[in-house]
């Protein structure tokens, strides 16, 4: 396959970015350079009464942080500018180009304008449902009573019909669901621009302009959710009627949580902003994404060893192919995310987690010394599933505790447990090696188990009993802080 594929991902801006959107984009991603490519970002913004610049805004945020990096679409370094030639790259602006199209077609006779009411339209709807029939304008017990054939000038209010085929098949060769054929006869004429006044070409709806935008920007493999499979039969008819040559289209499996349901904010995070922060690495939701409905392979096999299933970008794209995508949906389990973020937390540098943990430190992270952060980040990746749990088991630095459970108290706390804080409290050498010596020596004295002892420190320093190892704890802390927080106790 030559590098002339493009692919696009063309979310609308009516929310939040949601999982499954993104693993649609991923999958357009990966293939685009799979095949060296290009990946379009678009914002398909039509709909006026929804979309939000602040919602645009997610978008973009949303894709920079997921990795999915475009070639052609917004500037995200420069608003309101675009990336390739082929801009802008939002449909709300491109109103010249499908009026333009939608003129064409009016001229040719293959749409016409309809001055049917909403009114009339729900009185027809209401008596086909009587008859027990669908409502279909211009087809079945409506055939007739449309405005198809009474070629109406623009001279009073309406909106606009593409005329769709009247017999035969329409046939979608999917890449990955194969040949689906849809029967003309169950497809009505459909609305390509809403509503207007006399003289004027109306806001034209989504499946006209996808249809004139994947065109314009060259748009080879139309890769998109299944729940886009009905929406292609209206969609392939128009491609025809303006002369256009039919993408490949592959229709992506939805999404399900465990209940089988289609996955949403009831299973827990559902938009890609909800999981950057809860502090999942980038790479780890693409991995996990892209194993949804999707067996990515090394040199041909499949993973066999837990270490092999963390894939690097460079070998998901090497071994993607739209043939080897599943049909069924797939399941989306976070506990294999919390899996893969943590083996991708352990396997990183110091330098990157100090970086990437900044979002969820307090403003005084930066500023400490790069041996401490290295200390802080070492003591707590092995354990913690996400930067936010890092953070979390972190914050002991910052915040003494002021409320102490009284059965901790009890247990960890006793005259025995005091005596030995006053000894650590003494301890004059706080290097690494001065502190291990100091310890040992109040274990000594005062007869007592490391296990005990860390206990106490940690109810006494920071209000629980859990926390990094416990020498690491202490070092984390300093002597001024420690003795500070242990006068309460001795």
């Amino acid at each position: 396959m030559s590098s002339s594929v493009v692919t696009r991902f063309a979310p609308s801006p009516t929310g939040m970015l949601h999982i499954g959107g993104v693993r649609t984009a991923l999958f357009a991603w990966l293939f685009a350079k799979k095949h060296s490519g290009k990946f379009i970002l678009r914002i398909e913004d039509t709909d006026t009464d929804r979309s939000t610049e602040d919602n645009i805004r997610i978008i973009e945020e949303g894709m920079l942080w997921s990795g999915l990096i475009w070639d052609e679409g917004p500037d995200p370094k420069q608003p309101g500018a675009w990336l390739g030639d082929q801009g802008p790259y939002r449909q709300i602006l491109r109103m010249n180009l499908y009026k333009s199209k939608i003129t064409e077609l009016l001229d040719q006779g293959k749409a016409y304008r309809c001055r049917c009411t909403k009114e009339s339209l729900e009185d027809r709807r209401k008596a086909s449902d009587r008859a027990g029939k669908p409502f279909q304008y211009n087809r079945g017990i409506d055939f007739g009573r449309g405005c198809r054939d009474l070629r109406y000038d623009d001279s009073a209010p309406s909106s606009i019909r593409f005329a769709m085929p009247l017999d035969g098949d329409i046939l979608l060769h999917d890449a990955i669901k194969g040949t689906i054929r849809f029967p003309s006869e169950s497809l009505d004429d459909w609305i390509i621009a809403r509503w207007s006044e006399p003289g004027d070409i109306g806001v034209p709806t989504y499946n006209f302009s996808v249809v004139v935008d994947d065109v314009a920007m060259k748009v080879s493999h139309v890769i998109r959710g299944d729940d886009h499979v009905a929406n292609t039969p209206k969609q392939i008819p128009l491609f025809e009627a303006l002369g256009y040559t039919l993408p490949v289209f592959a229709h992506v499996p939805m999404i399900l949580g465990k209940d089988k349901q289609k996955l949403s904010k009831r299973h827990g995070a559902a938009s890609i902003t909800e999981f950057k922060d809860l502090g999942f690495l980038p790479q780890a939701v693409r991995l996990t994404l892209a194993k949804l409905s999707w067996t990515p392979k090394i040199d041909g096999r499949v993973a066999e060893s837990a270490e092999e299933e963390i894939l690097t970008d460079a070998q998901l794209i090497a071994s993607f192919n739209l043939e080897d995508i599943q049909t069924s949906p797939s399941v989306f389990d976070i506990d294999k995310l919390y899996w893969i973020n943590q083996k991708l937390i352990m396997n990183s540098t110091n330098e990157f987690l100090i970086q990437a943990l900044n979002p969820f430190m307090p403003p005084s992270w930066s500023s400490r010394e790069k041996k401490w952060q290295e200390l802080a980040v070492s003591c707590t990746k092995e354990r913690s599933r996400t930067l936010k749990e890092m953070a979390e088991s972190l914050s002991f630095c910052w915040e003494a505790p002021q409320v102490f459970d009284e059965k901790l108290i009890l247990k960890h706390l006793s005259e025995s447990h005091r005596q030995a804080l006053r000894s650590v409290s003494a301890l004059n050498n706080w290097t690494t090696e001065g502190l291990r010596e100091g310890l040992d020596q109040v274990l000594l004295q005062h007869q007592m188990k490391l296990k005990d002892l860390a206990q106490a420190l940690r109810v006494a320093l920071t209000g629980g009993t859990i926390s990094p190892p416990i020498h690491e704890t202490l070092l984390l802390l300093g002597p001024e802080e420690i003795k500070r927080r242990l006068l309460r106790w001795i």
